[in-house]
């Protein structure tokens, strides 16, 4: 999940000082380079990195994170046209697990919401914190997911229209397959035991165990690269 200390459009900022860093030719880049390029605080960054690395737009490795190839699609745009780059954001992570988890959320198409009601839509439990699901609303904006009517609320993008109705319960198509991304996505060269239709399943309590195990491991395998 996105970090609730800094905003979504400052956690592209990380993503394209990672990918400019890796452009002077270096094989990734520390967290260190981030705070320089930035001027983020450092408690900001390394939970950006992780949630870059889930959707798939980082990498991690020994040496720090480099940026996958769509990566360094939205980082060199958000550069230089960040109208641009938001569109890209938007088709890079169709397969993205944020999408699915919205696609198959009950937010339909045409309904007017705030963004409490989709952050309370798209989270598995409604025992979890809803905070950083109102972060995610915000990535959803910045990826025309969802868009934002002249009173405040909240629409899906026609974009996705096509999608949420095929995913929709009284839908003869099916929707998409188990082995679509999961939450937490590949990172840090880790393979989950479960998928992201599993972990939708389990319970409050098993989620919470999952999640806090993962954050653990990334904190550690975080202090190592910087």
């Amino acid at each position: 999940m996105p970090p609730v200390s800094i905003q979504a459009d400052q956690q592209m900022d990380v993503l394209a000082a990672t990918v400019s860093t890796c452009a002077t030719g270096r094989s990734a880049a520390k967290v260190n380079d981030i705070v320089r390029e930035t001027g983020l605080e450092r408690q900001g960054i390394q939970p950006t990195l992780r949630f870059l690395t889930g959707t798939g737009l980082l990498t991690s490795g020994p040496a720090g994170w480099t940026p996958t190839v769509p990566g360094v699609r939205v980082g060199q745009a958000w550069a230089t046209n960040r109208d641009a780059a938001r569109t890209i954001l938007g088709e890079v992570w169709r397969d993205s697990w944020v999408c699915h988890l919205l696609i198959r959320s009950s937010v339909r198409p045409g309904v007017a919401l705030s963004a409490e009601e989709i952050a309370k839509a798209m989270r598995p439990y409604q025992t979890s914190k809803l905070t950083p699901w109102m972060h995610l609303v915000d990535w959803l904006v910045l990826a025309r997911y969802v868009e934002l009517d002249s009173d405040g609320t909240l629409r899906l993008s026609r974009t996705l229209d096509d999608g949420v109705e095929a995913a929709a319960p009284d839908s003869e198509q099916n929707v998409p397959p188990a082995s679509a991304p999961d939450p937490i996505g590949p990172s840090l060269g880790l393979v989950l035991p479960v998928n992201m239709d599993q972990l939708t399943h389990l319970t409050a309590e098993d989620y919470g165990a999952v999640m806090r195990s993962l954050a653990t491991i990334y904190e550690v395998l975080s202090r190592q690269r910087t």
